[in-house]
């Protein structure tokens, strides 16, 4: 059976400066005027980037220290992970990657420079997808526990804690559920009918892999060399593969420059899954307005 190493908290690793303390962090996050209590992000120096607060959680430390043992991606390393006493806030500690927001720059990037980022991209996703797979859908125990079972960190699309599942066909019922569930019945047949076409076209892309599942412009650095380098691990879990891509940006971001190449990683076999999941999506927002109007 695979195993994970569990990193237990209060975890801290070695450091290029002193840590900031956590009434440091407090006070820097409060100067920025989108401050708000529960969850924060600040800078702290050349170094370092804090989040702390209540809903901050270790999970998405405990994921980047996963995906530092098991590829050679370029991620922040993690120098820090405890609770505070006794605000009972959750804080992580992990490193600072100057560079653009890729958000703010994509659209200026001229073809060469998508296509790289597109290239970067898809040898990421290869590296990720050969962690070893603990065969279900979700987070194994006990490296997606807290005080709770494992789950799978999606409660965002999920609506509330979910998984594991021990199927993709479980997973993907449990995201129709979520996402799709508020039509009348004629809305909700149109809507399995489209889902059952979904499950036939994935059979071949849906092991369990494991997945950023947030990868928007948003959450990549784009370094003054040209380099990547992916943040925000919170929503990493083993997902279906095809579950990387039903945020169409992504998988636009992804296959930037594939028809220079060979699809080694038959990554354009995921155009039409994206194409059919965007198509469910305008259905059901046209089946609401028409409902609601």
């Amino acid at each position: 059976m695979t195993t994970y190493t569990y990193a237990k908290i209060p975890y801290f690793a070695p450091t290029p400066d002193i840590l900031p303390t956590y009434d440091e962090i407090v006070a820097r996050a409060k100067e920025s005027p989108d401050w708000t209590p529960g969850r924060a992000v600040v800078k702290i120096g050349n170094y370092f980037i804090a989040k702390y607060g209540k809903k901050i959680n270790f999970i998405e430390g405990r994921n980047m220290l996963l995906v530092q043992e098991h590829t050679t991606i370029r991620i922040p390393n993690v120098y820090a992970m405890y609770k505070h006493e006794p605000s009972g806030d959750n804080v992580i500690i992990m490193e600072y990657v100057p560079g653009e927001i890729l958000q703010d720059v994509y659209e200026k990037l001229d073809a060469d420079k998508k296509a790289s980022v597109g290239a970067q991209l898809r040898e990421q996703l290869r590296e990720l997808r050969e962690i070893p797979s603990p065969r279900c859908y979700g987070l194994p125990a006990p490296y997606g526990q807290q005080e709770n079972p494992p789950y799978l960190a999606h409660s965002w699309i999920f609506k509330k804690r979910a998984g594991p599942f021990d199927t993709a066909a479980e997973f993907l019922d449990a995201y129709f559920r979520a996402q799709f569930s508020e039509v009348s019945e004629v809305g909700r047949s149109e809507i399995a009918y489209m889902k059952s076409q979904f499950m036939e076209l994935s059979k071949k892309n849906d092991a369990s892999v494991f997945t950023h599942a947030d990868l928007q412009p948003k959450n990549i650095i784009l370094r003054k060399d040209g380099f990547i380098c992916i943040i925000d691990w919170e929503s990493a879990s083993f997902c279906p593969a095809y579950f990387e891509f039903f945020m169409h940006e992504t998988y636009r971001m992804v296959s930037a420059g594939l028809y220079k190449v060979m699809d080694n990683g038959h990554f354009l076999e995921y155009g039409q899954m994206v194409e059919l999941i965007k198509m469910v999506w305008d259905t059901y927002t046209t089946l609401n307005y028409l409902e609601n109007s």
